[in-house]
């Protein structure tokens, strides 16, 4: 029997994030109700408040699983891999879920998310530019993980946007090249 009620449960949930993440294909999420998600997924609202408090407990809940699923994918390299390897790993992850990263992400998600990630690469990303870069200081490191990070969250986006046109592996070697040589790394002198 609870075999039974845990599959009920599991489909609930999943019918309810589908709703959620539909609903946000046209409307941003503070627009959103629990009325819209519950008519959307064919439940009521004592079903939708058992599991969630508000749509936004419920978006949080979809981009806690699918951090949690980028950070897993990044840790089994971490300490074994180089940054440019970490990035392409969390390109693959984001490639893996892209129809949920575009949601996510998109005018009517939430921006932070992929901040949220990108910090994930935060202190590799930073250990690794002490080694080759002697003469900064800690503080220029870490404004410097900030600009890259920030111009890594615009290429990803567009990426996303574009259709994931690109391979993981490409993105993450444009974002390496644009961080470790800037244009120079594309453009003639």
């Amino acid at each position: 029997m609870e075999e039974k009620v845990d599959r009920r449960v599991k489909y609930t949930k999943m019918v309810l994030k589908q709703s959620l993440l539909e609903l946000m294909k046209h409307e941003p999420i503070g627009k959103i109700t629990v009325t819209d998600i519950c008519r959307a997924a064919d439940v009521n609202r004592n079903t939708f408040y058992t599991h969630y408090a508000s749509p936004y407990d419920l978006l949080s809940q979809i981009q806690d699983e699918l951090f949690l699923e980028i950070r897993r994918s990044i840790e089994r390299l971490s300490g074994t891999e180089t940054v440019p390897g970490l990035l392409v790993e969390m390109c693959q992850a984001i490639a893996d879920n892209g129809e949920l990263c575009k949601i996510v992400i998109s005018e009517h998600g939430d921006k932070a998310f992929l901040k949220r990630v990108m910090n994930l690469a935060r202190e590799e990303s930073i250990a690794e530019w002490e080694k080759r870069k002697k003469d900064a200081t800690s503080g220029q490191l870490a404004m410097m993980y900030c600009f890259t990070a920030s111009g890594s969250i615009s290429v990803i986006e567009e990426w996303l946007r574009g259709g994931l046109v690109e391979t993981p592996a490409q993105i993450a070697d444009f974002i390496n090249r644009m961080t470790n040589f800037g244009q120079s790394a594309f453009l003639r002198p």
